[in-house]
């Protein structure tokens, strides 16, 4: 996927190893929509704001990321950016220190069931990333057709010292109708819009995060030395539906596929801190030796729960277990 639009479709990790290019490049302004859906605003927020600013666009779904990508390509649109990734992680791991101008989000997922408020992305560590993020004076809106969501997203975001509540409105004039904009208008839903400003910061006080290298975590391969190439191959088997955890990072191993040369695919699952990514670890397996490695095809984030599962499959491989990880499953 990314390779048909290598200039305008990025995904998390290179997004994440080009932060710093990103926060010092010849853009004047920068603006950012997290979750943009079909793509209609941020299209919009490209021809509106014009070519000195860049938009860029976060998105969870792979689907999504390339229709935009498609659009942005046809329309010829240059200062426009997608990443395909969780906007919560990338704001707090990867966005460098007052870049964003602005940061737009249209009628997000409220979740509201309890068991799913965790996934809000109000929640956890949300404000603070914000705060970080925007430039003095940089505002933050926030558009749904749920009250009670707006009303606890202008609660928990003034909470913030570095944030200010500029605007709370009901059935504003919006700039673009949106798709779900205007389903919600036809079902006679009201419409709420927070706006949320960062203050004026004092000089004396440091507010900015440093943005992480997911690389510099650790090399993602590993050697075992084995002396039952067919023990080996049966316990990768048996890693299958096992899961694991250390404090706020789990992982899960979902499935194993063999191709004709006896190599396998472990298909992993990993969440840091409710940020997901799916992905496989390659099993080499030569005469008495098995390179376990991080498949890069998917181009996922070198995070602690992925070096975790990559430490546990490779304890579970081994001639003698570890017993570090206590597996489920």
């Amino acid at each position: 996927m990314y390779e048909s639009f290598p200039d305008i479709c990025w995904s998390a990790r290179k997004f994440c190893l080009e932060a710093a290019a990103f926060g010092v490049s010849d853009y004047s302004k920068k603006v950012l929509e997290i979750g943009f859906g079909n793509g209609d605003f941020l299209v919009h927020l490209a021809e509106s704001y014009g070519t000195e600013t860049l938009v860029l666009g976060m998105e969870v779904s792979a689907v999504c990321v390339l229709k935009a990508a498609k659009r942005l390509s046809s329309g010829k649109i240059s200062n426009a950016r997608v990443v395909l990734g969780d906007a919560r992680y990338l704001l707090e791991k990867c966005v460098p220190p007052s870049s964003l101008d602005a940061i737009y989000m249209n009628f997000p997922c409220p979740w509201p069931k309890n068991r799913h408020a965790f996934r809000r992305v109000t929640e956890g560590r949300f404000p603070e990333s914000l705060s970080a993020s925007l430039t003095e004076g940089g505002k933050f809106t926030l558009v749904t057709d749920e009250e009670w969501y707006a009303l606890e997203a202008r609660e928990k975001l003034s909470l913030s010292p570095l944030l200010e509540i500029a605007s709370f409105e009901v059935n504003p004039a919006l700039e673009l109708t949106t798709k779900y904009g205007s389903k919600w208008k036809a079902m006679g839903k009201s419409i709420y819009r927070l706006t949320v400003q960062k203050k004026s910061v004092d000089r004396d006080v440091s507010t900015s995060h440093q943005p992480e290298n997911p690389e510099d975590i650790m090399a993602m391969h590993s050697k075992l030395f084995i002396s039952d190439p067919k023990r080996t191959k049966q316990r990768a088997e048996e890693l299958v539906g096992k899961t694991g955890a250390a404090e706020k990072f789990h992982w899960s191993f979902k499935a194993v596929y063999w191709s004709s040369e006896g190599h396998a695919l472990l298909k992993t699952i990993t969440s840091d801190e409710g940020f997901e990514q799916t992905f496989f670890f390659r099993l080499v397996f030569l005469e008495n030796e098995c390179l376990v490695k991080l498949e890069d095809a998917g181009a996922p984030l070198h995070t602690p729960a992925v070096r975790l599962a990559m430490e546990a499959a490779v304890g579970y491989l081994s001639d003698e277990p570890e017993q570090v990880f206590q597996f489920r499953g």
